[in-house]
């Protein structure tokens, strides 16, 4: 009971003291429009911003516009120098459970009018989820089984047959807040190119 006291009071001053150490949050619309001649060098730095972000390209379709990646873990309390946790309270929650963040960057094509595509601009929008990892496990009851914790790691029988068969990763939601700093970073370096 102590050390649960103990561990409550340290993340609560964490949780206070944090918002002042977390990331700059900016505003970019989402989607955001680029020139139809700037598609080419805004897609490569969609695909670099990802990949400095620690992300691991998944599925990049060049000709239908799709960037996809493969989850990667969020980083903790500790792993101050990983970029993905924007607040304080998101460094909290990713140390308290185990989450996960995808990206998917999409170009929609620009309207041609008379098949001109001069002065027509592509929309391009992030999306980033966050999953959990959801732990079904058997809770302790009242027994006097001697192998009474032998399946405390195995879900529950209703689980089961609804088809949980152990560990699953469930979405929360969007980050909007790495969204609009990964569309940020992305035209600031479609506009810092040559």
């Amino acid at each position: 009971m102590r050390n649960t006291f103990l561990i409550a009071a340290v993340l609560s001053v964490l949780y206070i003291v944090l918002p002042g150490c977390s990331r700059q949050v900016v505003e970019a619309d989402n989607p955001s429009a680029v020139p139809a001649e700037a598609y080419e060098q805004t897609f490569k730095a969609a695909v670099d911003v990802l990949r400095d972000y620690g992300f691991t390209i998944d599925r990049l379709d060049y000709r239908f516009g799709e960037i996809t990646t493969r989850p990667l873990g969020s980083p903790n309390l500790f792993e101050v120098w990983k970029p993905h946790n924007t607040t304080g309270r998101q460094a909290v929650e990713s140390t308290l459970a185990s989450e996960q963040r995808r990206v998917r960057v999409v170009f929609a094509r620009p309207e041609a009018e008379g098949g001109q595509l001069e002065g027509a601009e592509y929309m391009f929008g992030v999306e980033v989820v966050l999953e959990r990892m959801q732990v079904p496990t058997r809770r302790m009851a009242g027994s006097a089984k001697r192998n009474v914790f032998s399946n405390l790691s195995a879900p529950p029988r209703e689980l089961i047959d609804k088809g949980v068969r152990g560990n699953y990763w469930e979405e929360v939601g969007r980050d909007p807040l790495l969204e609009a700093r990964l569309i940020r970073q992305i035209t600031d370096r479609v506009n810092e190119a040559p």
